[in-house]
């Protein structure tokens, strides 16, 4: 039993590679299988999805088409809430911002992951178009939530659906999760925002800081409180720094009237001065709020569907998208446009790319020495 368990036969999912480096090795429906139950429910295949593969039926486009449906509409799909769009969205840990207002507490905490669980599942797991979670006009509240969402007529502990009215509200920049993971304890952080929106939305992330580079901006003791933006403005003076921020900056800076709790405010407390949300992106064109940063973002067309689409190839592959993977992305989006980028079709597209149904050659080191096989 000991020989069992410490075997690496056991403990990985084991992908035999090609042997030619010129043809990736097309995966058996066993293994095609395994490869789709642990992308869609994190855990090995049931027996109907076994007797299929057995009966080397996964290969048929309709069947193949039918199990993804079957799959996604059972409750072990929302493993793909966790592990894919939680991860993806950097949403998983909001733990790790504690803020230093009085009125937050490990409850609104715990409203806030609730809140963000629910909403991905509605729009991924319905089979809705991606885009609603730019622009969606509901989400999940108790009364509590709605209090801090400023949402009347909501009352009791209990989470339901409500219909937004305030577009400021609409999708996922209005959520409390997005806004506390963006900010710090005592501040909201335009720069923290503004490379989220590049990065998870976008699809474009900004280059890390320079070493040594100080990215302090909290009021020093003894100065006069200024605003996040005057701040901002004043580390933007060295041409050093705008080269970066002037780019980052500016989508997290539309989205300055929301604080680092979520809720939504025109003075800054600790200035007392009034919120600013103008801010000019790097092509000159102005915004000013989350409303119209939505709609910039949403005007780019397919970049946001194309952004989730390689992000759910590299969850469904165990690797990075490389390169040689952006062909097949591109196609995938662009055969899901007639549906506007409804989320099975988009995981339909990544199940039927050459990317999830071969397996090609062991990477190999500098000279062209041989590799020990990895495991998927």
């Amino acid at each position: 039993v000991t020989a069992v368990l410490s075997s690496p036969d056991f403990l990985y999912r084991a992908i035999n590679t090609s042997t030619r480096p010129d043809e990736p090795r097309l995966l058996s429906d066993l293994e095609l299988a395994t490869r789709l139950s642990f992308f869609l429910w994190n855990t090995g295949p049931d027996e109907q999805l076994i007797d299929l593969a057995a009966a080397r039926k996964l290969s048929d486009p309709a069947t193949m088409k039918a199990q993804v449906e079957r799959m996604l509409k059972d409750p072990r799909a929302n493993t793909l809430i966790e592990n894919f769009a939680l991860a993806w969205l950097n949403l998983d840990e909001l733990e790790k911002v504690d803020p230093t207002d009085g009125g937050f507490n490990a409850a609104m905490r715990g409203n806030f992951e609730t809140e963000i669980r629910l909403f991905l599942a509605s729009v991924l797991l319905e089979n809705r178009s991606v885009m609603d979670l730019l622009d969606a006009d509901w989400t999940f509240l108790n009364e509590s939530l709605a209090r801090q969402y400023d949402v009347p007529g909501v009352h009791g502990p209990q989470f339901r659906r409500v219909q937004l009215t305030n577009p400021n509200r609409f999708g996922i920049l209005g959520k409390g999760a997005f806004l506390l993971r963006t900010s710090y304890g005592d501040r909201t952080s335009p720069v923290l925002r503004g490379g989220w929106v590049l990065d998870k939305l976008i699809g474009t992330p900004p280059a890390p800081p320079p070493p040594n580079v100080n990215t302090d901006l909290a009021v020093k003791d003894g100065e006069r409180p200024t605003t996040v933006r005057a701040r901002l403005e004043l580390h933007r003076k060295n041409a050093n720094c705008n080269s970066c921020h002037g780019l980052i900056d500016p989508p997290g800076l539309a989205l300055e009237n929301f604080d680092n709790t979520g809720r939504w405010r025109t003075i800054d407390a600790l200035a007392k001065a009034p919120i600013d949300a103008n801010a000019t992106l790097s092509s000159g064109l102005k915004l000013n709020g989350p409303v119209e940063l939505r709609r910039y973002i949403e005007s780019h067309g397919d970049q946001f569907p194309t952004t989730v689409t390689r992000r759910l190839m590299m969850y469904a592959l165990n690797r990075e998208v490389e390169y040689f993977d952006m062909p097949q992305v591109r196609q995938i989006v662009k055969s899901a446009t007639a549906g506007r980028f409804r989320f099975n079709d988009l995981v339909l597209g990544v199940v039927n790319s050459d990317a999830f149904r071969r397996q090609g050659p062991e990477e190999t080191k500098p000279q062209n020495k041989p590799t020990v096989a990895k495991n998927d």
